[in-house]
């Protein structure tokens, strides 16, 4: 953002108030002094109050009566004039602002993003100079039709939350700037990039920062974003000019749904993109998918993580808590799988939650 170098005043200072103070500082009587320099002294009082301004007549009488220049007299009249001029046209600015934050503020929360962004100034223009600065915003209605073009015409339960979530999108694009990648991407590493994603997942150590290096190392930009209020995010995938990047949120500090929504993630970079680099997928929580990208990602993310040709010989159960827990942790064990990544899937499967946790499945 441009900074200015003047100062403006809150207040334009009247060259009127300058004489009344050095009248009264020279005990001379207002209406007396009209008399000496040959005005009317309600003609005076206009000049002190403002409704006249200083003329180089005016000023001109000043000089002989008071021994002040009237370049002094004039100078003074017209810094008020500009002063007054400037704040008129920063009061249009700052309206204008107002007016523009206020048609974002429709679309995405301005207040949840200045809060994020560390944004404090008081006046609205330098809040939008800052966030278009920062975040390069389309205008207003652009940016509505973008968003419904991209995230929000799959789903009816999304009508209450399209406002947080593009804001979610527009922070988790500021801060997949600041992370650089040390290698390139290529596809025909998947077999082995699913590997390392999936030892670390299951092994659960220090898991966040392996799973940075890893991604970071492979050419795809990763970050986590904490999410906001009324944002049901899980992850997100897009293309940054040309390098693929994945945001999570972390919305629940669990290893399973994590490393699903890692892996659910890649499968978008894998299975949509393509040459388009255009798309963009917002990984929403819904008991059923109503997108075949989804769907697919889902799979991809399940098979990643336990390969369907293992996932098949899981134990058979009773629809029974403590027994779902009991078996398919020492089935987990047994193929040296995160319990709780196992438990995850089956409890997705069965939409079946009651296990009893025990520290573990936490991310670490």
């Amino acid at each position: 953002m441009e900074t200015k170098n003047e100062f403006t005043p809150k207040k334009a200072i009247l060259p009127g108030s300058v004489l009344k103070l050095e009248l009264g500082d020279r005990g001379i009587k207002q209406k007396d002094f009209a008399r000496e320099i040959g005005l009317p002294a309600s003609n005076l009082n206009e000049y002190i109050h403002g409704k006249r301004s200083f003329t180089a007549d005016f000023s001109l009488k000043l000089e002989q009566a008071l021994k002040i220049p009237a370049n002094i007299w004039m100078n003074l009249q017209q810094n008020h004039d500009i002063t007054f001029a400037r704040k008129q046209q920063l009061d249009i600015e700052e309206q204008a602002a107002f007016n523009d934050l206020e048609e974002y503020d429709k679309i995405i929360s301005i207040n949840d993003l200045t809060k994020r962004l560390g944004i404090t100034s008081v006046s609205w223009k330098d809040i939008l100079d800052q966030l278009n600065l920062i975040l390069g915003l389309k205008p207003a209605a652009e940016l509505q039709v973008c968003a419904n073009a991209q995230f929000f015409k799959k789903s009816p339960h999304l009508k209450n939350d399209q406002r947080m979530i593009l804001t979610w999108t527009l922070l988790a694009k500021v801060e997949i700037k600041k992370v650089e990648v040390s290698g390139v991407f290529d596809v025909s590493q998947k077999k082995q990039i699913i590997y390392e994603l999936k030892s670390v997942l299951h092994e659960n150590v220090n898991t966040i920062n392996r799973v940075r290096d890893i991604l970071l190392k492979n050419g795809i930009k990763f970050c986590i974003v904490e999410k906001l209020d009324k944002t049901p995010i899980d992850g997100y995938s897009f293309y940054d000019d040309d390098i693929p990047c994945i945001v999570v949120t972390k919305r629940r500090d669990k290893i399973d749904n994590f490393a699903f929504a890692i892996m659910h993630e890649l499968g978008y970079l894998f299975l949509h993109f393509g040459e388009n680099r255009s798309f963009e997928f917002v990984t929403i929580e819904e008991d059923r998918r109503v997108d075949k990208c989804e769907s697919e990602a889902d799979k991809f993310a399940s098979d990643s993580l336990i390969p369907e040709n293992i996932w098949r010989k899981s134990p058979e159960v009773r629809l029974n808590p403590y027994q779902i827990q009991k078996k398919y942790s020492e089935w987990a064990d047994n193929f040296q799988l995160n319990k709780w990544i196992v438990l995850g899937r089956i409890g997705h499967e069965l939409n079946f939650w009651k296990f009893r946790e025990d520290g573990t499945r936490r991310i670490l």
